[in-house]
């Protein structure tokens, strides 16, 4: 009897003394259809388990990990292995007297699965500086209740993780930031939710941040045993790839990481598993509202790769603290399918806004720049090639608000809009061009006119100019902010050429194509001649005169943000 109420007084002093530890919180990361990683603080270090299994009240099933200390941090990982694929799980995390509570998640599904959505979230630069605390929390709490209003109770068996484009904290060098500004902000979704990041210039590649980070399943085999180990990584979740890249200074440049950046683009090219590709990394090319953030490197060490691969669809950064969605156009000659690519900035994840002021800068690959606070759901349509996605503002500190703030889709079999027709030129005081409205499944998003001196040569053109639907930039400020759409009411079938580009007494062609909301352009048109009569002395500083693209500079001239490989545009 003794014996009894002393195991039985252990028992309930074990209990008494598990509620009183602090709670831990779960992190998952690294999923593949059969395991997936939990990890979790604790200062217990008595021994590193999870219990888990297919219902709430019955974890029956036990797999035994080990702590790390990181600068005095005990960072606690269990390896959960042999999972079903596509199945609920429930789990607790336990190491010695502390615990978690049971928290569900859902296994991966295998590739191939038929009839699967695959959804994620896109934010990043969540991170707090020392004088503006982050909103980070808020925002978690805000993507959850979306994700319910969506998907339903459970809406973590219909979400497969969590995209952050880096910036997680202050600086990496701090150990105790991590918990106080990552960790602990997101943990109503880390845990049921895998997160995965793109590390920031603020993680300063530093041995903490990888410590957390457990990467080298997702590591090629060849860079995991180098240097570079963990610093860029890809996976694969049904027939979708992400490849995460590293764009912070001393690894964008490397010859390792671009070798090994086309060698998965290709193998996913090449497989009938894979349909669609995503890339993320920290930095942008360009920032309309931030141009200190520019990032030429981007551009020279991932763009130019980009555009070779048909299934790379979407770029996803951060490092401003705004949202900004752009399409960069392909003109890579030997592409036997063309296509454009969306650049998507979901940088608004917490961390003070960055704000509209005098340095900013309207590029015209970028058709929308809001300086709200924001995140990104995806949602892939496996079977189809296609996916739908949201982005959702949250305001700005002086104007709070939570709702839809812009959508946008691409469908792979969707077919190109029709080959338009040129109208013959009736006015040549201005010369107005113009043609045919698009015709196709989607809504048209630009047009594209160019005028050359010498028929059936649009290599040196007199006139090129590419416009869209949209140029969203700035906004109407204090109240109400409304984004300001600097191309609203605009004709995209004509286009005024200016006379002085013209020379009097010359024949020009012309030929029109137009793109779509999925990123697909018609045909060129058929040209169509025109005579101008008279004479005039062109004006040949105009910014419209003779801008090709193959032109010295195109980037910084013209109004077409275009992409060849032969040239250098920076």
């Amino acid at each position: 009897m003794k014996t009894f109420l002393i195991t039985g007084i252990f028992i309930l002093f074990q209990f008494v003394n598990t509620e009183l530890q602090a709670q831990v919180n779960p992190y998952l990361q690294t999923p593949t259809p059969t395991s997936v990683y939990i990890s979790w603080h604790s200062n217990d270090t008595s021994f590193t388990k999870v219990r888990y299994g297919l219902s709430a009240s019955g974890l029956s099933q036990v797999t035994t990990g080990s702590f790390q200390n990181i600068s005095g941090k005990h960072w606690h990982t269990v390896k959960l292995t042999g999972l079903t694929p596509d199945t609920r799980y429930y789990y607790r995390c336990i190491s010695g007297l502390d615990s978690s509570d049971v928290y569900p998640f859902q296994s991966e599904p295998l590739p191939g699965t038929a009839g699967r959505h695959i959804r994620f979230v896109i934010f990043g630069d969540s991170r707090y500086n020392d004088t503006i605390p982050s909103i980070l929390g808020q925002l978690c709490q805000n993507v959850q209740q979306t994700l319910q209003t969506k998907y339903g109770s459970a809406w973590y068996d219909s979400v497969n993780l969590v995209m952050h484009t880096g910036d997680i904290v202050w600086t990496g060098r701090d150990i105790d930031r991590f918990q106080t500004e990552y960790f602990s902000k997101i943990a109503n979704l880390s845990c049921s939710l895998p997160f995965m990041v793109a590390i920031g210039n603020h993680e300063h590649e530093s041995a903490i941040y990888f410590d957390y980070m457990k990467y080298e399943d997702f590591t090629d085999s060849a860079v995991a045993r180098t240097a570079y180990n963990e610093r860029f990584y890809s996976f694969g979740i049904a027939g979708c790839k992400f490849v995460v890249l590293n764009s912070n200074e001393k690894i964008i440049g490397a010859p390792i990481q671009k070798t090994w950046l086309n060698k998965v683009l290709t193998e996913s090219d090449a497989d009938p598993a894979t349909n669609l590709v995503f890339t993320f990394a920290h930095h942008p090319w360009h920032t309309e509202i931030w141009t200190e953030g520019n990032t030429d490197s981007v551009d020279i060490s991932f763009y130019r790769e980009f555009v070779k691969f048909y299934k790379m669809v979407q770029y996803s950064y951060g490092h401003a603290h705004d949202f900004e969605m752009g399409a960069i156009v392909d003109t890579l000659t030997g592409n036997t399918i063309p296509h454009d690519f969306r650049t998507i900035l979901a940088g608004g994840g917490g961390a003070e806004l960055t704000r509209y002021f005098s340095g900013s800068h309207d590029y015209p690959e970028i058709q929308e720049t809001v300086d709200d606070y924001n995140y990104v759901i995806m949602d892939i349509n496996v079977d189809d090639k296609s996916y739908v996605a949201e982005a959702y503002t949250m305001g700005k500190p002086e104007h709070p608000l939570h709702q839809v703030l812009d959508t946008w889709h691409f469908r792979m079999n969707q077919p190109p809009p029709q080959k338009p027709i040129a109208n013959p030129v009736t006015s040549t005081n201005p010369v107005i061009l113009s043609a045919s409205p698009m015709a196709g499944v989607d809504s048209c998003m630009s047009s594209w006119f160019e005028v050359t001196g010498t028929q059936g040569n649009y290599t040196s053109l007199v006139f090129d100019k590419l416009r869209d639907r949209e140029d969203i930039f700035e906004n109407t400020g204090s109240p109400n902010f409304f984004p300001t759409n600097k191309n609203a009411g605009i004709d995209l079938t004509s286009v005024e050429v200016p006379d002085s580009i013209l020379i009097h007494g010359r024949t020009y062609w012309y030929r029109v194509k137009y793109r779509d909301d999925n990123l697909k352009w018609s045909p060129w048109s058929d040209e169509v001649v025109f005579h101008i009569t008279g004479i005039n002395n062109p004006d040949f500083s105009s910014n419209e005169f003779n801008l090709s693209q193959n032109s010295p500079n195109p980037f910084s001239t013209s109004t077409v943000i275009s992409y060849q490989l032969t040239q250098v545009s920076h």
